[in-house]
């Protein structure tokens, strides 16, 4: 069964809003076990009605059924394309068979995309930068915002009702049981699906989060209310998700956080690492600690988003095949991509025959201006190999290179 909600966000302004709890992987990639909205907006007005975006393809009746109870295809004016992602524009030749009539607009570089949308094509108008349109009295400003996350994403802003249409920015993961911020909400799982949501969409193109939200701020655009196309809509707290965003796209740590990320395939290098945990947190450390092993695969999304705001990050691999364990070099790599760069890096590695494994994270991630502050190295043939003095030894190493 579908759960979709239909609600007024204003008297003229209604969400259409599902909630997919089958998507367990974001793009194919991240891991999301507590699933995602896709928010839709239908702006009535008297001279036609106005649709911002669709749903994910799989769920176009749906969105037909939630369409008609807020609007008829003779009434609809125009379908806003605030971006061209399929879990946006999947149910949009549906819906335009429904309303034949109805003009799509979106960014110039969205009618270069929309050749598998043939009906929405033909239907298609290119808005400019800052292009205003007035319909049945209501006044909207298009705003391009690229690569947020695609280079055609665009706002839509509502001057008068002070109100930002913001497809995926501002988005977050998750399926809150409210509509809206200002209801019965877990705060901390808000922040959090939100931070995820930032590094692991938006994380490689960082530095147009700024760039972006600043050319807002340039334009005295402060909404009252924020509208995105996946999460909770922002009325009450609006400050907090863009201070999110912000935070996210500098890299912004906590002081006493810390990021463990360790290998193991027969319980050295696990050894160590509990060694390192405890030390660290010892000295006051809040440690986020994953682990690979044999009975275990930590959601690379996960640990992504606890690296967004530690101040340091240990990364503890065992050799295999004389390099570097696999998945942490895929993890290497996805710092690299989705979050900032500048913090510290310390990388231990256990040997049997050969030592490059820790020269070869210390490479990617350096290669990426990651600060590689301490190498330690030690020999290990199985789990009794490293002794407990050793463990501590190596702890305390660790511990000093983190607060130097």
């Amino acid at each position: 069964m579908v759960n979709y909600h239909v609600a007024n966000v204003t008297d003229d302004l209604f969400v259409l809003r599902v909630d997919d709890r089958y998507t367990k992987y974001f793009e194919a990639l991240w891991e999301i076990p507590e699933g995602i909205t896709y928010n839709a907006y239908l702006l009535k007005t008297e001279e036609g009605d106005i649709l911002f975006d669709t749903w994910k393809r799989q769920f176009s009746s749906t969105f037909l059924e939630a369409l008609e109870r807020v609007t008829s295809p003779d009434k609809l004016k125009y379908i806003v394309v605030h971006h061209m992602e399929p879990d946006h524009s999947g149910s949009l030749e549906d819906v335009l068979r429904w309303a034949p009539n109805a003009k799509v607009l979106g960014h110039p570089l969205a009618g270069r995309m929309m050749n598998a949308y043939p009906r929405a094509k033909a239907k298609f108008a290119p808005v400019k930068d800052g292009q205003e349109l007035v319909v049945g009295g209501k006044k909207l400003k298009f705003i391009h915002t690229p690569w947020l996350h695609w280079p055609e994403t665009m706002m839509t802003w509502m001057a008068e009702e002070e109100i930002l249409l913001t497809c995926d920015v501002f988005g977050a993961y998750g399926i809150p049981l409210a509509l809206f911020d200002d209801m019965c909400i877990k705060k901390e799982n808000v922040i959090r699906s939100t931070r995820k949501y930032v590094v692991t969409v938006i994380g490689h193109y960082r530095e147009w989060i700024g760039r972006n939200i600043q050319k807002l701020e340039n334009m005295g655009i402060k909404p009252k209310v924020i509208a995105p196309a996946h999460g909770l809509i922002w009325r009450k707290n609006v400050e907090e998700v863009v201070q999110i965003y912000k935070d996210v796209a500098s890299s912004k740590p906590k002081d006493n956080k810390a990021l463990l990320v360790y290998a193991s395939m027969y319980g050295t290098t696990e050894k160590l690492a509990r060694g390192l945990e405890c030390a660290l947190t010892k000295e006051g450390f809040e440690v986020a600690t994953y682990g690979y092993n044999d009975t275990a695969r930590p959601p690379l999304s996960e640990i992504l988003t606890d690296a967004s705001d530690s101040k340091v990050i240990v990364i503890a691999t065992p050799t295999y095949e004389a390099e570097a364990f696999p998945y942490l070099k895929m993890v290497a790599e996805e710092l690299c991509w989705k979050v900032g760069d500048g913090k510290k890096v310390v990388i231990a590695a256990s040997y049997g025959w050969s030592s490059a494994a820790a020269e070869q994270i210390k490479k990617i991630l350096e290669g990426c201006k990651y600060q590689a502050v301490e190498i330690v190295k030690y020999n290990a043939v199985g789990p009794t190999a490293i002794k407990d003095e050793e463990v501590e030894k190596i702890a305390k190493k660790v511990v000093e290179a983190v607060k130097g």
